[in-house]
C-alpha cells in the first residue's frame, strides 16, 4: 500500500484525475479571489473610518469653538435684576465681564436682614458687588417696580447716575416662594406675578426713559437729553425652568396682553456663569434636583411693533443696507 505524503494533494489518473485537478485549480482561484476582494474592502473600509473620524473631529472642534452661551444683553447696555437669591447671579455678571458694573443694579425681594437669615454667605457678595461698583437695593417688589424705587412721573430720580436709559429688566426664575399641591391655583398665582411683572417693567420704562429735557436746560434731577440715544432698548427678561408647570403658566400669552411679544430665546448654558447658586426663595435649602441639572431657557420680550412701526422700521433697515452698498 502506497504511503500518502504529507501535505500533498492526490488525484485520480486518467479523465477523473484530470477533473478533480481542475477542480482543485478552480477552488485555489475563488479562494485567492475572495481574499484579495476582503483585503480590498477592508481597506476601503478603513480609509472612510479614517477620513470620517477626521471630519466629526474637525466638525466637532469647530462646533465647541462656535458655541456661544445666550447672553441677552451686552456690556454697555444698562440692567435692573429684581429677585435675586443670594445674589451670586449678579456677581457673575460683573465677574464674566457680561455688563460692566457701574451699568447694573441689583435688587432682592427680601430686606438685608432677611437675606442675612436666609443665605448665610451672602454679606460677602454683597459687599464684593458694591466694592465693583454695582448698585444693590432690598426690598424692591416686581409687582411695584415704580413705588418701590421711589421713582413717580411728577418727581423722577435717576436710576444710574450719571443718567442713562434703562435697557434691560432681569427676573430669574420668578416664584410666589409658597409651596401649593393644587397645581390649578398653584399656576393661577404665578400668572398673576409673571403678568404684574410684565406690567411694572412697562411702566419703570415710561418713567425712567421718558424724554428728556436739552443739556442746556438739565434740570434739578441731573438728566441729560438722551431722547435720542442710539441704545432705545427697553426689553423685559424672563427665565424659566422648562416643562411644566411652567408651560402652562403661558408667558408668551401675557406678554401679549401688556405689548410685548418673544423676541428671542435661549437655553441657559449654566457653565456660563460661574459662581451662580439657584436657590429656593423661601430659604437655604437647594431645589430637589440641582438647578445645573434642569433645562431652563431664557426669554427676552421686546414691545410688539404696530404696522406702521414695523413698516418704518423695515424701510429704516433697507435704506442703511442700500447705504452700505453704496459704500
Amino acid at each position: 500500500m502506497a504511503r500518502k505524503l504529507k501535505g500533498r494533494q492526490l488525484t485520480g489518473k486518467g479523465l477523473k484525475g484530470a477533473l478533480q485537478k481542475h477542480q482543485i485549480i478552480e477552488n485555489d482561484k475563488a479562494k485567492h479571489s475572495k481574499t484579495l476582494v476582503t483585503e480590498q474592502q477592508r481597506q476601503k473600509d478603513k480609509a472612510a473610518s479614517m477620513k470620517s473620524g477626521g471630519k466629526q473631529k474637525k466638525s466637532s472642534k469647530n462646533q465647541n469653538v462656535q458655541k456661544k452661551a445666550f447672553i441677552p444683553f451686552e456690556p454697555k447696555d444698562t440692567v435692573l435684576l429684581v429677585g435675586e437669591g443670594d445674589f451670586t447671579f449678579a456677581r457673575s455678571l460683573i465677574t464674566q465681564s457680561y455688563i460692566e458694573p457701574e451699568n447694573l443694579i441689583a435688587t432682592s425681594f427680601d430686606s438685608h436682614q432677611e437675606l442675612i437669615d436666609k443665605y448665610p454667605d451672602v454679606q460677602a457678595v454683597l459687599d464684593e458687588l458694591k466694592d465693583y461698583g454695582v448698585t444693590v437695593l432690598h426690598e424692591i417688589d416686581c409687582t411695584k417696580l415704580p413705588a418701590s424705587l421711589n421713582l413717580t412721573k411728577k418727581q423722577r430720580t435717576p436710576l444710574f447716575r450719571p443718567a442713562k436709559r434703562l435697557n434691560y429688566i432681569m427676573f430669574n426664575f420668578p416664584h410666589t416662594g409658597r409651596g401649593m399641591k393644587d397645581m390649578d391655583r398653584n399656576v393661577r398665582d404665578h400668572q398673576k406675578l409673571v403678568l404684574s411683572y410684565f406690567e411694572n417693567c412697562k411702566e419703570l420704562f415710561k418713567i425712567v426713559n421718558a424724554d428728556m429735557v436739552p443739556s442746556s436746560k438739565q434740570d434739578f434731577s441731573g438728566y441729560d437729553s438722551l431722547a435720542n440715544n442710539e441704545n432705545s432698548k427697553q426689553k423685559i427678561i424672563l427665565s424659566l425652568f422648562e416643562g411644566e408647570p411652567y408651560i402652562s403658566w403661558g408667558v408668551k400669552a401675557l406678554a401679549r396682553n401688556v405689548g410685548y411679544r418673544v423676541e428671542r430665546s435661549g437655553a441657559m448654558d449654566w457653565t456660563a456663569f460661574e459662581g451662580y447658586h439657584h436657590k429656593r426663595t423661601n430659604g437655604i435649602r437647594d431645589t430637589t434636583k440641582p438647578a445645573a441639572e434642569r433645562d431652563a431657557r431664557i426669554y427676552v420680550f421686546d414691545k410688539s411693533l404696530s404696522k406702521e412701526e414695523y413698516e418704518k422700521l423695515a424701510t429704516k433697515k433697507k435704506a442703511k443696507a442700500d447705504d452700505s452698498d453704496s459704500e
